[in-house]
C-alpha cells in the first residue's frame, strides 16, 4: 500500500509514496509547522496535516489533494507563504532532534522538492467553500511542539 498527494483528484502527477515515506513526510512538516505556525489558518493548515495519521487511521489511507487543504480565502497568499516556509523548515531540520530517527535525507530532499511544487501550484481561485472547517482551539504536543488533530500527536503515534 501507498499515499498519494496530488493537486486535485484529476492530477495523476504528484507525490506518490510508500506508508513509510508519508509519516516521514507529514512528520518533519507537523514538526517544522508546529513551531512557525502563527495564525489560526496557519493552526488548521497543521492540524489537517497531523491528522493524516496512518497509525491511526490506517496504512494507504491518507493520502489526499492540495486544493483539499483547509485554505482561507481571506489569508490565502500569507497561507500559502507559511506552507512554503514549512517545507523551507523541514529541510533546514527543523525539530528534528525530537525525532527517534533519521530521516533519509534522499528521500527529504525528492519529497520536500515536489510538495513544494505542489503548494506554488495552488491559487485562491482553487478554493472551495468544503476545504476550511471549523476546529475548536489549537492543542500541542508538549514532547514535539506539533499540532494535534483528533488523534493526537501525530509523531507520538507514528
Amino acid at each position: 500500500m501507498s499515499n498519494s498527494i496530488c493537486f486535485n483528484s484529476s492530477d495523476t502527477n504528484g507525490l506518490h509514496m510508500s506508508n513509510g515515506g508519508t509519516s516521514m513526510l507529514i512528520n518533519i512538516l507537523c514538526l517544522s509547522g508546529g513551531r512557525l505556525a502563527e495564525t489560526d489558518s496557519q493552526k488548521r493548515l497543521m492540524v489537517y496535516l497531523s491528522e493524516k495519521n496512518q497509525s491511526i487511521c490506517g496504512l494507504g489511507t491518507v493520502g489526499f489533494d492540495i486544493v483539499d487543504m483547509p485554505w482561507d480565502n481571506d489569508s490565502f497568499d500569507e497561507d500559502k507563504a507559511f506552507m512554503l516556509k514549512v517545507i523551507e523548515g523541514a529541510e533546514h531540520k527543523l525539530g528534528w532532534d525530537t525525532l527517534g530517527y533519521e530521516p533519509n535525507e534522499e528521500f527529504v530532499h525528492s519529497y520536500l522538492d515536489t510538495f513544494r511544487k505542489l503548494i506554488e501550484r495552488m491559487t485562491a481561485s482553487d478554493i472551495t467553500d468544503s476545504t476550511l472547517y471549523c476546529r475548536c482551539g489549537f492543542p500541542k504536543c508538549s514532547i514535539h511542539d506539533t499540532y494535534t488533530g483528533i488523534h493526537g500527536c501525530q509523531v507520538c503515534t507514528d
